[in-house]
């Protein structure tokens, strides 16, 4: 078959990529209208966010007399955003790709294919630039004597900013998956490292919250102005291409902005061909897996119960996709900090500090609520747990290979009791390391055996529901895990109504103390919890006695 000309193959091509990255962001036709429009409300609300909040840094830093390093600031925030993008979806679109051997037998040349998955990240690397860098230049041009040529070298700036990043994020990114998967447990460790991340995100947002919260609205953006001009200061010095972008906004050099905008072109287009050069064996180093070795079978090993064994499947799973851990064991995360939390500081502390919502409360105001906050605090460990629903897209993230789950040689019974064992597994985990932290610090017994209760309780109950769901309108046509990981009925249903539920029976709880005394809220933070795990377990075990149609399902 002859070869079509570059220019005519990439523009289908283009078109493709920039519809499966939409696709990916939850644009999806054939879907209905309404989720149309709720992807589109979602994004629009996002970016909203997003440019608020850049809009109140450049304010900020304007206030403070750092304006002068809103330019470089903004050549950061689109550099990182765009940077952040690719390590993203170049895995799977730029390389380690699923449709290689078609993509190879198309009678295109390679520098088009490569340049039809590189294009669309730049170019939206690009917008994610202009939206996080307009609001910093508005600000910057409140401050200063704007002219036509400094708005527009600002414009160019923006759209160029990210691009050579983004090439060299490429080629990392690269790197770092052709490294990850000659590792068995790739997996394991980037979900450690995730879990590393989320931890100090979480305990830096709390110990800022607690030192800002006895500053007044104008200290706080003093502060936020001098560590953004730092940053700033810093980036143009270790960065040289952002102090060109600054230079060249401000107009004060001509030739900085002609050196910007060369590296910002060049650089993406050496990457481009680079890639095309040796775009087979990068893909093929990008998709090996780990080299296995033989070893002899051990005949004394005993046979593992089907149980356990299908167990074992789940976990190792759950350890393979960082993604769907992440999504689904942020609340046991969350949980173990929140019992740190406790043991170190106290709950007296914590409420009298303002770590929590920036409210403070005298010692007479804590000491008036110290009933209340006990009769809640298990509820804090039962919503953590309800949210951490590792079992509600279990079934479905069989997908291609759920032809082994129906023609397993066990039971319904089994097969989804070994999915809720593994979930079970990582939440008693997280909750016997939260229940020592607690006694560590001091937490009484009753109370602590009360958050384990909780914790367990609307953990069970609402993943052997959402399971249920689940096992009964299985979806095994996705075709991205976020399908079904985010966005599935299950996972919806579970843990909207895990969170709702621990939120009305904390609040039941709290009530309860101050009419009925002490006795009835532990009642309650007992009895509740049990309860909902025998409604979850009850509708899970409906579902695994009637079976599903095909061999091995049904007992």
């Amino acid at each position: 078959m002859p070869a079509l000309r570059p220019g005519r193959a990439l523009r289908p091509l283009l078109s493709l990529q920039a519809r499966s990255l939409l696709y990916g962001l939850g644009f999806r036709g054939g879907r209905g209208r309404a989720r149309l429009l709720g992807a589109a409300a979602l994004v629009v609300l996002l970016a909203g966010m997003a440019a608020a909040y850049m809009w109140v840094l450049g304010g900020s830093m304007v206030a403070v007399g750092a304006a002068g390093a809103i330019p470089a600031l903004a050549a950061l925030a689109g550099s990182l955003a765009a940077v952040a993008l690719v390590f993203v979806k170049a895995p799977g679109t730029v390389f380690g790709c699923r449709d290689y051997d078609l993509v190879a037998a198309l009678p295109v040349p390679v520098r088009t294919v490569v340049l039809a998955r590189t294009a669309p990240l730049y170019g939206f690397g690009a917008a994610l630039s202009a939206l996080l860098s307009a609001p910093l230049y508005v600000a910057y041009f409140s401050a200063v004597s704007p002219t036509p040529g400094a708005v527009a070298t600002a414009v160019v700036v923006s759209v160029l900013a990210p691009l050579a990043p983004a090439a060299v994020a490429t080629l990392v990114s690269l790197a770092l998956t052709s490294v990850a998967v000659r590792f068995r447990h790739a997996g394991a460790v980037q979900l450690v490292l995730s879990v590393l991340v989320v931890t100090g995100v979480v305990v830096g947002s709390f110990a800022l919250g607690g030192a800002s919260s006895g500053a007044d609205d104008a200290a706080a953006l003093a502060a936020m102005g001098d560590v953004a001009g730092a940053l700033s200061a810093a980036v143009a010095s270790a960065y040289p291409p952002a102090a060109w972008a600054a230079s060249a906004v401000g107009g004060a050099s001509a030739a900085g902005f002609a050196a910007f905008a060369a590296l910002s072109l060049a650089l993406p287009a050496l990457v481009t061909g680079t890639l095309a050069a040796c775009y087979p064996h990068a893909n093929a180093v990008a998709t090996s897996g780990p080299r296995r070795r033989a070893h002899a079978a051990e005949a004394s090993r005993s046979a593992a119960s089907p149980l356990r064994a299908l167990a074992v499947k789940e976990l190792r799973r759950i350890g393979s996709m960082p993604f769907y851990a992440m999504n689904s064991c942020a609340g046991l995360i969350l949980m173990v900090v929140a019992a740190g939390a406790v043991a170190l500081f106290g709950v007296d502390a914590l409420l009298a500090s303002g770590i929590i919502n920036g409210v403070q409360l005298d010692a007479r105001a804590v000491a008036a609520l110290r009933v209340q906050v006990d009769a809640a605090l298990p509820w804090v460990f039962g919503f953590c747990g309800a949210m951490s629903l590792t079992a509600a897209p279990a079934v479905s993230l069989e997908a291609r290979a759920s032809w082994l789950m129906l023609t397993a040689p066990v039971g319904a019974g089994t097969v989804l009791g070994s999915k809720l064992l593994a979930n079970l597994v990582l939440g008693g985990a997280a909750v016997a390391v939260s229940a020592v932290a607690l006694l560590a610090g001091g937490t009484g017994p009753l109370l602590v055996l009360q958050c384990v209760v909780c914790a367990m309780g609307m953990l069970t109950g609402f993943a052997a529901l959402a399971l249920a769901i689940d096992a009964s309108r299985p979806n095994l046509s996705w075709t991205t895990p976020a399908e079904v990981v985010k966005r599935g009925l299950p996972m919806m249903v579970g843990a909207l109504g895990g969170a709702l539920a621990s939120l009305g029976l904390g609040f039941l709880s709290a009530t309860a103390v101050g009419s009925l005394g002490p006795a009835t809220s532990v009642a309650i933070n007992l009895a509740a919890p049990a309860a909902c795990a025998l409604v979850g377990l009850a509708a899970l075990r409906a579902v695994a006695r009637r079976g599903f149609p095909g061999p091995g399902w049904g007992e």
